[in-house]
């Protein structure tokens, strides 16, 4: 586990604003035009972190560009024939001795794709990124609809969206990093980019989704108003706690309300309200009340590293019954357990909790991975809800012609809404995917438990299993399919996954170190539909659909790689390898 010692933001050497150094998150914008990246100056040779943004437009196009003709001019390139590997050297044409793909995806300037840069502390963790509101938890068909696709503020039509901002308020995303180094939650706004919006070609013109808006000063350091949990008495926090030290793992809550925190040496789980209470209906959040500390719970496992949120469904119970109150599922690197943290409301008159009168934030069980399973080290974890979504898609609507009511498909449903979701953890002992379902029937009875949990397969995987992701590959028909990616930080593999079969698809070999994944912008509906990724109008004249690559970090050699996932294309060579080297590889000081 990486745990070096506290640090002080003095006034050392400023870090490398243009560069990645110790990559730990990765996200993607709503509308793909940005890629963000936090950076830990793990080893300390600068007084603080950073947070990037990247045109990942121009990323995008020019690592398509390479997949057509290895030999592409104005490619930044860092050096005609560079290895994406230690030890491999690239020789002849791309196109023939060493054609593109992971061993030889060519380094490109990073510098070249950077459009904005904030410095914070040391030893960020992660990145979260608020959820716009057609990603938000999956709403009743039966009473409430569908969340509203709002469009991007420059392409409004003339009649205005319902539950969208008005024309010419512009809708902000939050970005949230656990810092160790200072013991915070930092936070920074961006603005949010819609489905067909592109940036500037002049890299110097303004464009909201890579303006990070952080409070900097001269030195781009954010401001303390943008770090929350380290100060007792920051607005909102009416507990006046502090979060404890070595934060990790983060989840948003379904809602995007409210974040849960680990602590990977302590027994403690921190939880914070996002500021966005009004997310939901797509409102522009760059006025909402900064993030605030909430709830500290103490007596959880020890270690906790990896955290989920549970997709609960709405229509899993009926009409006027008590909804499932929002839950997270934290994994322990030192227990082989998996710990149902309940979220409480904050409900209390005025919208604040009393102080001390009841915890936001409760253990409700803990749940065993069998000895005949292993989990003495369990780190990341996903909850895939697509089974329910995909039986919902095939639900026939009422048809008075086939006497089929509404009534009926309340009933469908509820039974598509009590199917089980998947759960994934990446475990260590052994080096393995541990698979599980929640949520079913008890016992020979017919009484529903939406917080039913049991693992039951295992996957043998390499050395070192440290993070899990859902998304989709792009198969032979062109249409989305969910895969679960295995990050192995210590083999550098990154295992692909069929969920249905669990048999693995493929071994993909990165950098060192691999630490973070993200993805082009998909919805989990689109995946479960089985839905055709369509070619992306924003790039005519080349094969490049909207959903296409995948993006790691490796965090030891500070670099960033795009995997290619799409099946489809007329020659798939490149699919399922790496096809671009973001940043030179460069091995840690002193090493």
């Amino acid at each position: 586990m990486l745990t070096p010692s506290c640090y002080s933001a003095g006034d050392g050497m400023a870090p490398p604003a243009n560069e990645f150094y110790f990559p730990v998150g990765l996200q993607v914008s709503a509308g793909g035009t940005a890629l963000y990246a936090v950076n830990s100056n793990f080893d300390l040779q600068y007084n603080g972190g950073t947070l990037q943004s990247y045109d990942l437009g121009l990323i995008r196009r020019h690592a398509a560009d390479l997949i057509a003709n290895p030999q592409t001019p104005n490619i930044p390139r860092v050096e005609a024939r560079a290895s994406s590997q230690e030890g491999v050297s690239c020789t002849g044409p791309l196109s023939a001795e060493a054609p593109l793909g992971e061993r030889c995806a060519p380094a490109v300037d990073s510098t070249f794709y950077v459009r904005g840069t904030a410095v914070i502390g040391a030893f960020a963790t992660g990145l979260v990124l608020s959820k716009p509101p057609s990603q938000l938890s999956v709403r009743s068909a039966r009473t409430q609809g569908e969340p509203a696709q709002c469009p991007a503020p420059a392409l409004a039509s003339s009649v205005p969206t319902p539950g969208c901002p008005p024309f010419g308020t512009r809708a902000f995303d939050r970005l949230f990093m656990p810092v160790r180094g200072n013991a915070s939650l930092t936070w920074a706004s961006v603005e949010r980019d819609g489905p067909d919006a592109t940036a500037p070609l002049d890299p110097k013109a303004p464009y909201g989704p890579f303006i990070i808006r952080c409070g900097q000063d001269a030195s781009g350091r954010c401001d303390g108003a943008h770090m929350a949990g380290d100060d007792p008495n920051e607005p909102g926090n009416d507990r006046n706690q502090t979060m404890p030290g070595e934060p990790f793992g983060i989840a948003m809550s379904e809602d995007g309300t409210a974040l849960a925190i680990t602590h990977q040496n302590e027994f403690k789980t921190s939880l914070f309200a996002t500021g966005l209470r009004r997310l939901q209906d797509g409102s522009a959040i760059d006025d909402a009340p900064p993030p605030a500390l909430k709830d500290v719970l103490n007596g959880v496992s020890f270690g906790g590293v990896g955290i989920a949120s549970v997709p609960y469904d709405r229509d899993v119970v009926a009409p006027g019954t008590d909804f499932p109150r929002a839950s997270f599922l934290q994994t322990s690197r030192a227990i082989a357990v998996v710990d149902w943290l309940r979220q409480a409301p904050d409900d209390a008159p005025g919208g604040q909790s009393v102080a001390t009168s009841r915890a936001l934030l409760t253990r409700d069980a803990v749940i065993p991975l069998s000895s005949g399973l292993g989990g003495a080290d369990s780190r990341g974890i996903a909850i895939d809800p697509t089974p329910r979504l995909r039986c919902k898609v095939r639900v026939p609507a009422a048809d008075p012609a086939s006497r089929r009511t509404q009534a009926d498909v309340e009933r469908d449903l509820m039974a598509c809404a009590r199917k089980p979701a998947r759960v994934f953890v990446a475990n260590r002992t052994p080096a393995s995917l541990v698979v599980g379902d929640l949520g079913g029937t008890v016992g020979a009875s017919d009484r529903f438990d939406p917080d039913r949990l049991n693992f039951h397969t295992v996957v043998p995987l390499s050395t070192g299993p440290s993070k899990v992701y859902l998304a989709p590959i792009v198969d032979r028909d062109g249409a989305l399919a969910l895969r679960v990616f295995v990050v192995c930080f210590e083999s550098a593999n990154v295992f692909v996954i069929d969920p249905d079969t669990l048999k693995v698809e493929s071994t993909i070999r990165v950098g060192a170190g691999p630490y973070a994944m993200a993805f082009d912008p998909f919805s989990f509906e689109e995946v479960a539909a089985h839905a055709v990724s369509p070619f992306d109008p924003r790039e005519p004249g080349r094969s490049l659909r909207r959903y296409r690559f995948a993006y790691v970090a490796s965090f030891t050699n500070s670099f960033v790689q795009l995997i290619d996932l799409d099946n489809a294309q007329p020659n798939p060579a490149t699919f399922e390898r790496v096809v671009f080297t973001l940043g030179r590889p460069k091995a840690p000081k002193g090493s």
